[in-house]
């Protein structure tokens, strides 16, 4: 990790090359050559290249001790992963489903998307949501058949000293017994968090129409 910090300035970059890359594969895949399930792995390597990109943030942060402009670039990432991002991501995926019509010479008729407000927006934001809450709980009974759980998360027997062992301790020590594995997970459940925010507040405040 320190050699990952040492060029973090590189890493990001790649990691953000690598962001394109796997969602034009994914577009690709999906519409030229009609693989849907191998498609999806390009959608995986995005998702897991967003935890990554802030696991480099969070791991610079407990390096340097300081909230520099390189965690800002990264939070501002993040947070348009999950804002703007769904959005846009909608938008290039309609341009691609066209243009390579288009080029096929395929005379399908692909209506622009309409935009959704009020509940049924709400509705896909919580659907959406509940969604990435689920992948990560699977995913983290995945990794304690395979890691097993730390002492420290059987020993947990209050929701105030699981919040302490997960984000205060300066050990990396839960919930697993690897520690950076837990250090991602930090990420993980900060991004839940973010995304869960964002995504519910819809139902509270409903986007207009436009």
């Amino acid at each position: 990790m320190d050699f990952i910090l040492d060029h973090k300035w590189a890493f990001l970059i790649t990691a953000e090359v690598i962001f394109w890359l796997s969602i034009l594969a994914f577009l690709i895949l999906r519409y030229w050559f009609k693989l849907d399930k191998w498609s999806f792995l390009f959608l995986g390597i995005f998702l897991l290249n967003d935890i990554w990109i802030a696991t480099m943030g969070y791991m610079d942060y407990r390096r340097t001790g300081e909230f520099s402009s390189y965690q800002i670039i990264i939070l501002i990432i993040i947070i348009y992963a999950f804002t703007y991002g769904k959005s846009d991501f909608k938008k290039l995926d309609h341009f691609i489903k066209r243009k390579v019509a288009q080029w096929k010479g395929e005379s399908v008729s692909i209506d622009k998307p309409a935009k959704l407000s009020g509940r049924e927006h709400a509705a896909l934001e919580r659907k959406q949501f509940f969604l990435h809450l689920l992948v990560f709980v699977l995913a983290h009974i995945v990794l304690a058949l395979f890691l097993g759980l730390s002492e420290e998360a059987r020993s947990i027997d209050s929701i105030t000293e699981l919040g302490n062992q997960w984000f205060a301790a300066n050990d990396a020590v839960f919930p697993f017994t690897h520690s950076t594995v837990n250090n991602i997970s930090r990420i993980w459940v900060i991004i839940l968090v973010i995304d869960g925010i964002i995504s519910l507040s819809y139902t509270l405040f409903p986007r207009k129409a436009s």
